[in-house]
């Protein structure tokens, strides 16, 4: 069964001072910070994907809860592997309200 994606929406200014940094060995992590400026608990995930060129080199899912008017902050290190420091990092987030 598929899941209720209409409860769910795209957050990008949730994110902030994110940073996805490669190694010269091609090795990227992740991290930043989550901002729920709303009155409600919310549910946050941010799915993560490094790419070179047209491949994917590897990708990542975090999920958080972030309590009313609070931040948390996230970190996927050495989630991704490339030949090297090339590549594009990009996250996506999306919200909806915790249960």
């Amino acid at each position: 069964m598929p899941a209720d994606v209409s409860t769910s929406l795209n957050a990008p200014d949730a994110l902030r001072q994110h940073v996805c940094t490669a190694t010269a060995d091609g090795s990227w992590s992740f991290k930043g910070t989550l901002v729920n400026t709303t009155d409600k608990n919310k549910v946050f995930t941010v799915a993560i994907a490094v790419t070179a060129g047209p491949a994917v080199a590897g990708h990542t899912l975090i999920t958080q809860a972030v309590p009313a008017g609070k931040s948390a902050e996230i970190a996927a290190p050495n989630f991704a592997k490339t030949k090297d420091s090339a590549g594009t990092c990009t996250p996506v987030v999306s919200v909806k309200d915790a249960p």
